[in-house]
């Protein structure tokens, strides 16, 4: 699985590489016009939903702190587990530096899911997220109105586990990790200001582990560590250009 991330991760990175370079000629590093009438013009707002469908994860149970491990014994074990799949709400400011280059900072909150089949008849977990994102996008061409793009961006996400109900050893538990994603999407122009956006998006948030109740279980014991929290999105959106369309 880390491999399989790695090479996602490669191939991003040369993505975004070649629609930089492409974009070398249309970008001269300022913004458009000058002082702030130029800044104010290249602003835009968004706002969107979506669903998340997560890849199972690794899930690493806890060794003898009284969870059923599936006859597998106490040694502790490496399953994957699902986890339900749920909706999200994020936003988000950006900048069109150039006619077919967007920059943007978005934040959002991934609704609370269902750690299922983790720890048959002894763990119940539910597992949720929120994260922010510095992106950029390549805006390819604009025909009737219609803009395909791509891009991606890094950033950080905290990472949830509650609702823990187990037998002894763990707690519900807050981690922050390093975050990225890959987007490939289109637009619609509903206005020469308003812009319907619809995007799939793969998402890497990292891992998270559960605290320790020390007093039922020793500190080496307690753990749950939920790792590689990956998952596919669709998302829908509207996008404000204060200063009008690029294009």
């Amino acid at each position: 699985m880390m491999g399989r991330t790695l090479l996602r991760v490669c191939f991003a990175a040369l993505g975004l590489g070649v629609a930089g370079a492409a974009q070398a000629a249309d970008y001269d590093g300022q913004l458009p016009d000058e002082g702030f009438s130029g800044m104010y013009n290249c602003l835009y707002a968004r706002i969107d939903g979506g669903v998340t469908m997560y890849e199972r994860p690794e899930v690493i149970q806890p060794i003898g702190a009284g969870f059923d491990d599936g006859g597998v014994g106490t040694t502790g074990t490496a399953i994957n587990p699902e986890i339900e799949p749920t909706g999200f709400f994020e936003g988000g400011i950006g900048c069109q530096v150039a006619s077919s280059l967007r920059i943007e900072i978005t934040g959002g909150i991934r609704l609370k899911s269902s750690l299922t089949d983790a720890f048959p008849d002894s763990l119940d977990a539910e597992y949720g997220s929120q994260y922010v994102f510095v992106s950029s996008f390549w805006d390819i061409t604009n025909y009737a109105g219609f803009t395909p793009y791509v891009g991606g961006g890094i950033g950080a996400s905290k990472n949830d586990i509650s609702g823990l109900a187990a037998p002894a050893g763990a707690a519900g538990d807050s981690d922050y990790d390093f975050a990225y994603h890959v987007d490939v999407g289109v637009s619609y122009d509903i206005t020469q200001n308003l812009k319907f956006d619809l995007a799939y998006r793969y998402v890497d948030l990292g891992e998270v582990v559960s605290a320790i109740d020390t007093a039922a279980a020793p500190a080496d014991q307690g753990a749950i560590n939920v790792n590689h929290i990956e998952g596919h999105e669709v998302k829908v959106g509207l996008r404000y250009h204060f200063g009008g369309s690029a294009w």
